[in-house]
Parts: C-alpha cells; structure tokens; sequence
C-alpha cells in the first residue's frame, strides 16, 4: 500500500481528521500512522489488508454510502459507511446483489 492510498482510504472512511480513528481501529499509533502517510516506513501488508478491507465497498457500496450521505448529512463518514457496509450485507444476504 503506497501512502497515497492510505490517506485515500483514510479520508474516505473518517474525512479529513481521518488519522487518530484509523490508528484506534487498527489499534496502532498516531505517530506510526504519519510514519506511513510521509512513507517513511512501510505499511506492513496485514496492516494494509485491513485497511483495504475496511474502506472496499465496491461501487454499489459507493452508490449507498453517496446516498445516506445526502439524506443523512449530520453523519460522520465513517457512520455513513458502516450503515452502508451492513447495507450492502443486508442486500447480499436477500440475494438482491
């Protein structure tokens, strides 16, 4: 994972603070978070599995969580997200995606 698609997937799941929640799901520090954004050390690859995981809800995904953005607003990104992942969970299980 290069630092470019940290910080994407970062700002996609938490906005532009996206730092301190991405350490605490991870269950890493602030500081190493930096370390990797600057690239000054590397993102180790289980690390960058999950956050992969994490932010990869597909383009329907993207389509949900764009739409509970604009009928729910005062949502952070991140509740926008996890409504869309359990969303997304929920179509699957019904077998309509």
């Amino acid at each position: 994972m290069t630092s470019a698609e940290l910080a994407t997937a970062g700002e996609s799941l938490y906005g532009s603070q996206w730092r301190t929640p991405l350490s605490k799901v991870l269950n890493v520090g602030t500081r190493i978070i930096r370390y990797w954004e600057r690239g000054e050390r590397r993102i180790p690859e289980a690390i960058a599995a999950r956050i992969r995981q994490l932010a990869d809800i597909g383009p329907i995904g993207l389509i949900i969580r764009s739409s509970i953005r604009r009928a729910a607003p005062e949502l952070s990104r991140f509740q926008s997200h996890r409504t869309a992942v359990q969303v997304l969970a929920d179509l699957s299980a019904a077998g309509i995606i």
